[in-house]
């Protein structure tokens, strides 16, 4: 196991010096499909697009006084955690958030300040909820990307709305499928890690948990 180990720490190590960026590069617009495949896609490299999605209106429209007005009596689906860790690992148990139903302006409200409540609210549900829970903000975007789309060769799996403060946080985790994230309002930190180095990444099997906040 030793020289398995060794030959993998070398993998990883020339992955980082002759393939990875230091950085996570900057495009300057929409790229064309077929070059989003091939350089980004195929190699699966990160990249930061500017001026991707600077048509959509929802770059304006969305303020929480707009929201609220289009979408605030909505009931949806909200997870709540004690400290903003949702599907995360707890000791022996991998925890998942309590989800409440709840109505869009009640988020807000907590999110605001204006009322408080125990826990962390976060809307983070992954079965394509903008769709099927917010479907009034479609005319405020696009149900799909079209160049993402076309380098794909097919539509989303899942189109998904998430809103959150800053404690809201997303656990390490991978995905079975290609992610577009847009931020509309405010930031999103991502820590990424490259396929090389999955072998020095711990592993386990837990069991699930559903947590409470009262």
């Amino acid at each position: 196991m030793d020289a398995v180990q060794e030959r993998l720490t070398e993998f990883s190590q020339e992955a980082h010096e002759l393939y990875l960026n230091k950085s996570v590069p900057y495009l300057d617009g929409p790229p064309e499909p077929l070059d989003f495949y091939r350089d980004w896609i195929g190699p699966n490299k990160p990249c930061i697009i500017r001026n991707a999605l600077s048509h959509w209106p929802a770059l304006s429209r969305w303020t929480l006084d707009y929201l609220r007005e289009k979408i605030g009596s909505k009931v949806i689906s909200v997870a709540v955690t004690p400290n903003g860790y949702a599907d995360a690992v707890a000791g022996d148990y991998f925890v998942m958030p309590e989800e409440r139903k709840m109505s869009f302006s009640s988020v807000l409200d907590i999110i605001e300040g204006k009322v408080q409540r125990s826990g962390v609210f976060y809307v983070q549900k992954q079965c394509s909820n903008l769709l099927q829970e917010l479907p009034e903000l479609i005319d405020d975007l696009e149900p799909h990307v079209a160049w993402m789309s076309a380098a794909l060769g097919k539509m989303p799996d899942a189109v998904n709305f998430w809103l959150g403060e800053e404690k809201a946080i997303t656990s390490m985790h991978k995905d079975p499928y290609e992610n577009l994230y847009c931020v509309i309002s405010g930031e999103k930190h991502f820590i990424l890690l490259p396929p090389t180095d999955r072998p020095f990444i711990p592993y386990g099997n837990h069991s699930n948990w559903t947590g409470h906040v009262t």
